[in-house]
């Protein structure tokens, strides 16, 4: 199996992992048990990040996939078979939990936004600064290698985090792959152009704002000493 085939099956089996454990516990655990919902996906990404890293990346995450592209850290031509397969994976999970739990329970984990709470536009703006706030993570701490080795822990923590603070109003998906998998596998589809086109623009915007940030050189943090009247 040459590099290329060996990155997309990683793609498949992170997203499907992803999906399967955190859509799954959604649907096993049903509404009121955010906290641990909110681990699931973000020791599920952690744990796909250390053993796949080196081998694709492990976006696991078409807007990530998208962002790295906008950065100018990932190659255009590999866009479309990685979001391939980050989508076949998801739905094929999504299709395995309706098979183990033999119906669509609790909606298979399937992310709606709640709009007795927020409305539309909010969910759009919670889920686009979501997946803007997942994408900067991944380009400053694995890309740009500001967090060493930590770079798993921050990128699972920060969808455990998003989870924590917005799950119950939008499911915190931040992923188009954790949007559709479940989406499609128990047919619910209430909203979903929006989750994805919020999805899509905050990798974008991240993307963007990262070739900025990495088109003037880093410089050493400025010392006290340096401000004038510093001691």
């Amino acid at each position: 199996m040459n590099t290329t085939s060996r990155a997309i099956l990683a793609e498949f089996l992170g997203s499907f992992t992803l999906i399967f454990m955190g859509a799954g516990a959604a649907a096993a655990l049903g509404p009121g048990h955010v906290p641990a919902v909110a681990f699931a996906h973000g020791l599920t990404i952690m744990v796909a990040a250390c053993a796949f890293g080196d081998v694709s990346g492990s976006h696991i995450n078409p807007a990530v996939t998208i962002g790295l592209a906008a950065a100018r850290e990932f190659p255009a031509r590999r866009i479309a078979p990685y979001v391939a397969a980050q989508l076949l994976g998801a739905v094929a999970a999504g299709f395995c939990l309706l098979a183990v739990f033999g119906g669509p329970v609790n909606n298979l984990g399937a992310t709606v936004i709640d709009t007795h709470r927020i409305t539309e536009t909010g969910g759009f703006m919670l889920e686009a600064f979501g997946t803007f706030l997942l994408v900067t993570i991944v380009l400053h701490s694995a890309v740009r290698g500001a967090a060493g080795r930590l770079a798993p822990f921050a990128i699972g923590m920060t969808v455990t985090v998003c989870i924590l603070a917005f799950g119950v109003l939008t499911g915190a998906s931040v992923n188009p792959g954790r949007t559709l998998g479940p989406a499609i596998a128990a047919g619910v589809y209430n909203g979903i152009e929006i989750y994805l086109a919020a999805q899509i623009a905050g990798g974008l915007v991240a993307g963007l704002l990262f070739r900025l940030w990495a088109a003037r050189p880093l410089t050493a943090p400025i010392s006290i000493s340096d401000v004038p009247g510093g001691n």
